[in-house]
């Protein structure tokens, strides 16, 4: 499975056919960065780096994961004009967050936009317990994944969010859309850890 979505993934970055590729922080994004105190934070999937040079210049810490090189390269190169202590790009799978002891143990922000949902069955759950483990309580969790459809086999329905994710994180709402760039139907999510105190509610 891993192999398979390297493969994937490396030769799409190799001949620039990267729909999710914009360019361009979503606003959903740049919102909660606009009301959020700066922290440090989390890019799942990081791609070539756009959502940490828009965290960075919100004063923020992140840290980016993305297991293709090339994708690392330019990554690196459209953050260059940043302070180095200021941001750190790892190439590794998003599945194996507890092989990356550099990563903080407590983050104020995770973002994965598009990038877990290419994970099924128990890698899913592995997934939103990672997540979870690595998340400060009372931290934000962003995910924007597409539906499942029948022609892919990417995608997680929103029920499948609820329950995985809702085991340790507050669900505080979700935002249903259609994605023209990849023709699927998807969702934002924003979840928050519970803190130690809470049984439940938001």
């Amino acid at each position: 499975m891993t192999e398979d979505r390297y493969a994937t993934f490396s030769e799409r970055y190799a001949s620039g056919d990267m729909p999710w590729d914009s360019g361009i922080t979503p606003p959903e994004i740049l919102e909660l960065l606009a009301a959020l105190p700066a922290g440090c934070a989390l890019d799942l999937g990081c791609g070539t780096g756009t959502v940490i040079g828009d965290l960075l210049r919100h004063g923020w810490r992140a840290d980016g994961v993305d297991f293709v090189p090339r994708a690392i390269d330019i990554a690196r190169a459209k953050l260059s004009d940043f302070p180095p202590e200021s941001h750190r790009l790892f190439r590794h799978d998003v599945t194996g967050l507890d092989e990356l002891p550099e990563l903080r143990r407590n983050y104020n922000l995770i973002i994965d936009i598009g990038c877990g949902h290419t994970l099924g069955g128990d890698a899913m759950t592995e997934y939103a317990f990672a997540i979870a483990g690595r998340l400060a309580p009372g931290g934000i969790f962003m995910l924007y994944a597409s539906h499942p459809r029948p022609e892919s086999s990417v995608g997680w329905a929103p029920r499948q969010v609820a329950d995985v994710f809702g085991a340790q994180l507050n669900l505080l709402w979700e935002q249903r859309g259609d994605d023209q760039a990849i023709g699927a139907p998807v969702s934002w999510y924003k979840l928050r850890k519970r803190r130690k105190e809470q049984r439940g509610g938001a």
